[in-house]
């Protein structure tokens, strides 16, 4: 199994994505993306406010959700979307599994393999898939442990 990317790999993939696509590299926008790589959990926005304006006081709720969208829609980060719960984001953009836990909604990723190709989905149906997002729902190490 490959090991997942580091903190700087992932800082300086991203960073040289918008760099390529003519983005402006502002302070804020360094440190949103400085966040979004350390953070393996999955945050949502409004914890990589929180945690950006330790450091930028003066940054604003729409820079971060501008950042976020941009980066989305290049394909360089996923957005897991829910009904009931904030949006979280992944810098990990592979097919993998992500483990979402019904008590804490702490979210992992299981980068084993997925159980389908997209490969395999479009030679024996011919739908051309484009993406996709697997998930199983469930409890944590922590909170099962405590639910027993």
């Amino acid at each position: 199994m490959k090991q997942p990317a580091g903190p700087r790999e992932i800082e300086a993939k991203l960073i040289t994505g918008l760099r390529e696509k003519g983005y402006k590299l502002t302070s804020q926008r360094l440190e949103i993306i400085k966040q979004l790589s350390q953070d393996r959990s999955h945050p949502g926005a409004m914890d990589i406010l929180q945690k950006v304006r330790k450091r930028i006081p003066q940054i604003s709720v729409s820079t971060v959700y501008y950042t976020l969208e941009m980066l989305k829609r290049e394909g360089m980060i996923g957005e897991l979307e829910f009904y009931d719960r904030d949006n979280r984001y992944d810098v990990n953009i592979s097919n993998h599994i992500n483990l979402i836990c019904r008590n804490c909604g702490k979210i992992e990723d299981f980068t084993e393999a997925v159980p389908f190709s997209s490969q395999k989905i479009e030679e024996q149906t011919g739908f051309q898939p484009e993406g996709m997002r697997f998930e199983y729902y469930g409890y944590c190490k922590n909170c099962s442990s405590k639910l027993r």
